[in-house]
Formats: C-alpha cells, sequence, structure tokens
C-alpha cells in the first residue's frame, strides 16, 4: 500500500501480513513511517494506493468505529490516556464499541492482568507513571475483546525494568493466544517477543523474516541492537 502526506510520500509499496494467533514486530528507526502505517488502519491517514485487508475484507475506506466495532484495537504511541479521568473509567471506555455486556468480566480480567491497575483504579490517569499509564493504554484497549491488537512503541520513554514488565505481560497475551502486531524501536525485545518481523527503511519494508533470524542478521544488528 501507498501512503501519502500532501506531496510527500510516507509509505511506498509496503506490503505485509499478520496471520491469526501470531505476534509480529514492525521494527524501523524513528521517522520511518511505522506509525502511519498503524494510523492508516483506521483511516487516519486514508492510504493512496493498494488495500487493507483484514479477515478477508478490505477495510481501508472503513471508518475508524467499523474497525474497532469489527475486532481490531489500538494501543497508540505516548499512550493517549484520559487525563481526568480515573484509571477504571479510562477502562471502561475501551468498551463503549462493545456494548456493556461483558464490563465487568472485563474489568476483573484487567486487574489480574494489570494488578498495578487495580490499586490504583480510582486514581485519575494524569496521576499515573509512565509506566503505569502505558499499561492502562494496553488494558483499555483490551476491553473491546479485539481479535487483533496493534501496539505502537509500547516502551517508549520507560525505565528498563518497567519495559520488562509491559513485555512479560505481551508474552502471556500471545501464549493465550492473542494476534498482536508490535511497532517498536526497541528491536531486542520486539523481535524476542514475535514469530516473525519486518523492518522498514525510509517508507518501505527493507526486510523480513523470523524475528530470531532478524535478531543474528548483521545489518539488523548494526542498525538497531548496537553490534550486538
Amino acid at each position: 500500500m501507498d501512503v501519502n502526506y500532501g506531496p510527500i510520500q510516507a509509505l511506498r509499496k509496503v506490503s505485509l501480513q499478520v496471520n491469526e494467533g501470531e505476534t509480529v514486530a514492525l521494527i524501523g528507526a524513528n521517522g520511518a513511517g511505522k506509525s502511519t502505517l498503524l494510523m492508516s488502519i483506521f483511516g487516519q491517514p486514508r492510504i493512496a494506493g493498494g488495500q487493507i485487508l483484514y479477515r478477508g475484507e478490505d477495510i481501508s475506506r472503513k471508518s475508524a468505529h467499523y474497525v474497532a466495532a469489527n475486532g481490531i484495537a489500538q494501543s497508540p504511541e505516548g499512550r493517549r490516556v484520559f487525563p481526568d479521568m480515573t484509571v477504571e473509567e479510562n477502562l471502561l471506555m475501551g468498551s463503549i464499541v462493545i456494548g456493556t455486556r461483558f464490563q465487568a468480566e472485563d474489568l476483573a480480567r484487567m486487574y489480574h492482568l494489570f494488578p498495578r491497575l487495580e490499586e490504583r483504579r480510582v486514581q485519575r490517569a494524569m496521576t499515573l507513571s509512565g509506566g503505569e499509564q502505558q499499561m492502562l493504554a494496553i488494558a483499555r484497549a483490551l476491553m473491546s475483546r479485539p481479535k487483533l491488537l496493534l501496539l505502537d512503541e509500547p516502551s517508549l520513554g520507560l525505565a528498563p525494568i518497567i519495559v520488562r514488565q509491559i513485555f512479560q505481560i505481551l508474552r502471556e497475551l500471545a501464549a493465550g493466544g492473542m494476534t498482536l502486531f508490535l511497532v517498536e524501536q526497541n528491536a531486542h525485545h520486539a523481535l524476542t517477543l514475535s514469530d516473525r518481523g519486518y523492518v522498514m527503511v525510509n517508507g518501505q519494508i527493507r526486510l523480513s523474516g523470523p524475528g530470531q533470524a532478524l535478531l543474528g542478521n548483521e545489518e539488523v544488528r548494526n542498525a538497531y541492537l548496537g553490534g550486538i
């Protein structure tokens, strides 16, 4: 697919696939176009060419609400929680697209998965640490019972110990069968977690393959893993 921002082509002939039950990583430098790709799935921006197929349906011209209601959720870059709402109110916002039927059950599930959020359930989101806000953003996305969870830079700006906690939670979600598409600058964590990965450079897919194979690729090691 192609995506333009005015006269600037942000994505050029990008083609990738996420199979049901897989964890797939998209790595690349800041500004490579990774977040643009995720946002285009929700139509912001609209793609200029190609298709976005989800379970066989072309959703490239569908509304963001349609996409969310049909099983795709996103934990956005920068977390973007509702700062003046409590933790629990933020979580309930995540269930709007599917209604209230499962709210009590899913709140209990989120508090089991993220015990820190239960401790903070009546606090306003603005008072949480960066790591807690990231947990809240992921949990809020999960409240819509997605079939596909998109994660945009979940480790951005977090301390190493919190990054490990976040990736352990993602590992548990993957082990439970959830389909994950992970956009990350932290190539080591992303590729270690993932079944497969793609490397994006200047709006194009440069490399792809199994996560462990990309971890061992010399170009990837030199560019994203400090040569280790």
